[in-house]
């Protein structure tokens, strides 16, 4: 047995991107800074981004098995997309839990995440929030833990909210209405039945007693218990931006955005650097890598591409699956520029000629354009995207586009306009962008991380103190 001062760091997240990449962030910044014995546990998919990472530290790859591609939404086809896309919040949330969980993966997982547990020794865990298994073998084996919270973080503590707070997923402002009011206790209880619904209500109960009888603790996955366990959560936001709630534990830690405190272009970023260097006012669209644009709606956004010409350029990164849409190449707007992949997101937003980031409403997305004080507009498509989109709203930095088919041109074209010629908007993001940064961002969570690594003298996690 190694003393605790010598047991490593271990990180244990899901390969999905949008979870994935804060803690890749942090795991960047801990090699940075020459931290030695951090092990990053994820499925194989992600070994080479770990292995990437640059700096003296030593950080190694652990694996948690082959990926699972079916059930990952950025691998299911446009039918299982349109039924999690279209109609109601609630159900299409109860149709991506349906989609999306597997009780046997999750129990595999949390059996491999004990053996690496046991193996690595760690004097902490750093986990995401859906990575439920590695919470679990963290208590089990009485791992002091930190939450990593790349949702909102009223999403994850959605079971602790006051009753006047805008339910999650539901896209409701915080100063509601008597309309919005009466939506939302709607949209609460559409949630509860839907989860709740017989057959589905059966299995959940049924994994519940396998988690109970394997020793779980928190056999009924309680977020609230997991936060209460909890060392930390860190959570990529600040309040302001994230609605503020009364209920908020005090272990909750808001750090800013994940973004890397050097944003330098490597030599694949070099062409790309100097298309943006040409033209001083760009518009970026990256719709993430689970939105899947329509024909129709490719077709509106060549022609919002064409109407901002001469004035504006714009840099739309859709991927390659869907650019079978596109017209053919000498039919493209001159100031459209297409790429199937980017070097870096960050590198972009943080680009001076980049003028407004066009986005999904998704978490990382959103914070890392109010890093680089970039106004948005934002177009959600599912789940949390919606809670995102009337925050980037209610903060004053953005205008909201409605996800339609055929998209609105006028209406986005119009709004894009406001966005890049109206000082309040820059000025509103500027704002954010100081608030952001004076919480630390990767620096203080990386800071936080290894000051509870570094006093975790005994192995009884203790919430951190304010």
């Amino acid at each position: 047995m190694t003393t605790s001062d010598e047991r490593p760091l271990l990180i244990v997240s899901s390969g999905s991107a949008g979870l994935f990449n804060p803690l890749l962030t942090l795991a960047g910044e801990l090699k940075r800074r020459g931290v030695g014995r951090v092990r990053f546990a994820c499925t194989d998919e992600r070994r080479a981004d770990i292995e990437a990472l640059p700096g003296d530290g030593d950080v190694r790859f652990l694996s948690l098995g082959p990926a699972r591609p079916e059930m990952r939404p950025e691998h299911w086809d446009d039918e299982h997309h349109r039924r999690m896309s279209t109609g109601s919040r609630a159900e299409n949330f109860v149709s991506y839990v349906d989609a999306s969980t597997d009780h046997d993966q999750l129990h595999r997982l949390y059996e491999r995440c004990l053996d690496l547990i046991d193996e690595v020794e760690p004097a902490l865990a750093v986990v995401d929030s859906f990575a439920t298994y590695g919470m679990d073998a963290a208590t089990t084996r009485d791992v002091p833990f930190v939450v990593s919270v790349s949702v909102p973080p009223s999403n994850f503590l959605q079971d602790s909210l006051p009753a006047a707070y805008p339910t999650p997923l539901s896209g409701l402002p915080l100063h509601m209405n008597p309309s919005q009011r009466a939506a939302n206790d709607r949209h609460r209880a559409a949630l509860l039945s839907g989860l709740t619904e017989p057959e589905r209500l059966a299995r959940s109960t049924a994994a519940a007693e396998r988690r109970r009888a394997a020793g779980i603790s928190n056999a009924e996955l309680s977020p609230s218990r997991y936060a209460d366990a909890a060392q930390a959560l860190l959570a990529y936001t600040v309040f302001g931006l994230e609605y503020p709630f009364d209920t908020a534990p005090a272990n909750l830690r808001l750090v800013g955005s994940m973004v890397p405190p050097d944003v330098t272009s490597g030599p694949e970023g070099a062409e790309l650097r100097g298309w943006l260097d040409a033209h001083p006012s760009v518009v970026y669209i990256g719709f993430g890598t689970i939105m899947r644009p329509s024909a129709d709606q490719v077709a509106a956004l060549v022609e919002v591409a064409a109407r901002l010409a001469p004035e504006h350029h714009v840099l739309w990164k859709l991927p390659a699956q869907r650019q079978h849409l596109l017209p053919p190449a000498g039919e493209l707007p001159a100031n459209l520029r297409v790429e199937s992949w980017l070097p870096s997101q960050v590198e972009v937003l943080a680009h001076p000629n980049v003028r407004v980031f066009f986005n999904h409403a998704a978490a990382n997305a959103i914070h890392e354009a109010a890093w680089f004080g970039v106004p948005q507009l934002v177009m959600p498509f599912w789940l949390d995207c919606h809670d995102g989109a009337v925050r980037v709203v209610d903060a004053g930095f953005g205008l909201p586009a409605e996800l339609e088919d055929p998209l609105d041109v006028e209406d986005i074209v119009a709004k894009l306009r406001r966005l890049l010629t109206d000082p309040v908007f820059r000025n509103r993001a500027e704002l954010w962008r100081g608030r952001l940064r004076q919480a630390g961002g990767v620096t203080a969570a990386a800071d936080l991380v290894l000051r509870l690594r570094d006093t975790a003298t005994d192995r009884t996690p203790t919430p951190v103190a304010g």
